[in-house]
């Protein structure tokens, strides 16, 4: 294959290997782009179930001290143990699952558990619920309990401050996936800056074919044609301007032949 043929077949094969690598790249930076997405997506997941099943706990353990201290329901003394019990599961749990990085934390919420569970405890040995049950004939004391109180002034602080560090947990976790989102970006301009670039270059070699097209194959054709048409018509000479190659070169070299035998005698 020589000539035109061998010249624009080159020209169209080098735009398909240029937006073959450049698509190859782009879908290689978009599958670390993927895979970076369900990593976060996966840890945000699992930060999000871990810090809703340590805030079930702690409220369902709020739960039953509220039926226990202030209804003063002994039914739910066991409750609240187990309750409890399921927290500090829960925490030690989370710990398993998280980063080392956030042990600070976990150490905190697990001296507010014990705080928790302290407060919980002095009140069940204290047997003040059961006794403010009794009559005042068999314990005086009972009138003195006031289970709203003790819940405000004793449990609710502690409480309050084991919720906030669970939350607190969770906006760590939140803000220990910004590198990956940073990250994440960079793959972004890095999937989409091999697809620009192929684009710019091909619109420059795009250019360049209908530079090179118009002047060495349409402007020589178009000329060709003008002339050749005089000289059947007005009997010009058959002269071209324009600039041949290949095909087209032989072509007018052949043309300039026939025109040149015509005006030879018979």
């Amino acid at each position: 294959m020589t000539g035109i043929r061998k010249r624009i077949t080159i020209g169209f094969l080098s735009i398909i290997v240029l937006l073959f690598f450049s698509g190859l790249v782009s879908l290689f930076e978009l599958n670390h782009m993927s895979a970076d997405i369900d990593v976060i997506l996966a840890s945000n997941r699992k930060s999000i179930a871990i810090s809703e099943g340590m805030l079930d706990a702690i409220r369902a353990n709020d739960r039953a001290v509220i039926s226990y201290a202030v209804l003063r329901d002994t039914t739910y003394v066991d409750s609240c143990r187990m309750r409890l019990l399921d927290f500090s599961t829960q925490i030690e749990q989370a710990r398993r699952e998280t980063f080392n990085s956030a042990a600070s934390l976990f150490d905190s919420l697990e001296a507010s558990a014990g705080r928790l569970n302290g407060v919980v405890e002095q009140l069940r040995k204290s047997r003040k619920v059961e006794n403010s049950l009794l009559p005042d004939s068999v314990w005086g004391g009972g009138a003195t309990y006031d289970g709203t109180v003790w819940y405000d002034e004793e449990y609710m602080p502690v409480y309050n401050m084991a919720s906030g560090q669970i939350l607190r947990m969770l906006s760590y976790a939140q803000s220990s996936l910004t590198p990956r989102a940073e990250r994440l970006s960079r793959n972004a301009y890095r999937a989409v800056t091999p697809v620009f670039i192929s684009l710019v270059v091909m619109i420059v070699i795009l250019l360049m074919f209908y530079y090179f097209i118009m002047i060495y194959a349409v402007k020589p054709i178009v000329e060709m044609n003008k002339s050749l048409g005089d000289w059947i018509r007005y009997k010009l000479p058959f002269t071209i301007k324009a600039e041949c190659r290949d095909e087209l070169d032989e072509l007018k070299g052949k043309i300039e032949s026939v025109t040149n035998n015509a005006k030879l005698p018979k």
